[in-house]
């Protein structure tokens, strides 16, 4: 079984990927091409995703230069970029799967699709053994939509 962060497929995107952050044409990428190169990657996914993944800060931008630059040269070539495409796939040796793509999506459609409608489900049992059968009345996908906007409340609460 071949790796997914080790296919042609993959080799692919980050080659393409490579050759449009490298603005200068000289062959590697500096810290500042690498974040364009990433923030091109979250645009394009977020225009085909049903979720939106926030693009990488320059703080973690710059962890990912200093952890991927092997030579510390303060640019990456195309194989260290490679490794760092690798890692987003979330198959690199060296990347925990948690902060790959494919996790977040993954844990985001969970929420969306299963944790949220249950959560308004609960919730409208409970409105409906408090209230009475008028709270019936309330569509599932409006309490759905209440739960995900104060969970994204509490998040960023929590981030301050």
């Amino acid at each position: 079984m071949v790796k997914l962060s080790k296919s042609q497929l993959v080799e692919k995107v980050a080659r393409k990927s490579f050759n449009e952050c490298d603005l200068d044409k000289d062959g590697a990428i500096d810290v500042k091409e690498l974040h364009v190169g990433l923030l091109l990657v979250y645009d394009k996914l977020n225009k085909i995703l049903p979720v939106y993944l926030k693009p990488p800060g320059h703080s973690t931008v710059q962890a990912l230069m200093r952890k991927y630059d092997a030579d510390g040269s303060g640019h990456l070539n195309f194989e260290e970029f490679h490794s760092v495409v690798r890692s987003m796939v979330g198959l690199n040796e060296d990347a925990k799967f948690t902060d790959s793509i494919p996790f977040i999506i993954g844990s985001r459609m969970l929420l969306k699709m299963a944790i949220f409608p249950l959560a308004a489900f609960a919730i409208k049992r409970l409105l409906v053994a408090t209230v009475g059968e008028g709270a019936e009345k309330v569509p599932n996908g409006v309490l759905a939509f209440g739960v995900e906007g104060v969970t994204k409340l509490a998040a960023v609460k929590l981030a301050k």
